[in-house]
């Protein structure tokens, strides 16, 4: 009889990540998901995706936190709310991707373009009050590096096109009135969210 390769040593299970996933706003939700896989046939960009949400909350479960930040599913959510709206639980699917994106994003994950895209938006948003389009692409290509700024000179001829006909203004709008009250409320928002342990 040949010698068998299956360990009879229990497997170690960690699940620190699940735990992290679980504190987050809308985290403990996911918990809730009964893998019907309602939410990957409704998504409409499930075909780009690694894996489908309920997949992705199943590695969550495991504890596989590489599988989970290294995905671009969250990546891919366009927000349209089909999967919240069609979920037999009723799990705000939507608002457990922001908060995976927000955790990637301060854990250091940032392959995905996406990334560079979410915080040059919120950085524009954060010195100004609103979002001002070239301010906000020119913090992406930043971000990105010089090989994607290469390929922002390749899109130039759009880019006078769109200038000509008045789709993408030149100067920057006036920052809003009380940007400082907006300012510190962000940083108590943010701070309660420290204190919160999340």
């Amino acid at each position: 009889m040949g010698e068998s390769n299956i360990s009879s040593a229990p497997m170690k299970y960690d699940n620190s990540f699940a735990r992290e996933v679980y504190a987050l706003e809308n985290g403990e939700k996911a918990r809730m998901c009964m893998q019907c896989g309602m939410c990957g046939v409704s998504c409409a960009t499930r075909e780009l995706m690694d894996y489908s949400p309920r997949q992705l909350f199943n590695l969550v479960k495991l504890g596989k936190k590489e599988e989970v930040m290294n995905s671009n599913t969250m990546w891919m959510c366009t927000s349209c709310c089909t999967c919240k709206a069609r979920c037999p639980r009723g799990i705000p699917l939507v608002d457990v991707m922001h908060d995976l994106k927000y955790m990637a994003i301060s854990k250091g994950y940032l392959k995905h373009p996406q990334s560079a895209f979410y915080q040059g938006f919120w950085q524009e948003v954060l010195s100004r009050g609103k979002a001002f389009e070239g301010g906000v692409m020119a913090r992406y290509y930043l971000k990105r590096g010089w090989s994607e700024i290469k390929k922002a000179f390749g899109m130039k001829d759009m880019g006078i096109s769109m200038l000509k006909h008045g789709r993408m203004p030149m100067v920057p709008p006036k920052k809003i009135k009380g940007l400082k009250g907006l300012k510190s409320i962000i940083e108590k928002a943010q701070s309660l969210e420290k204190e919160a342990g999340r």
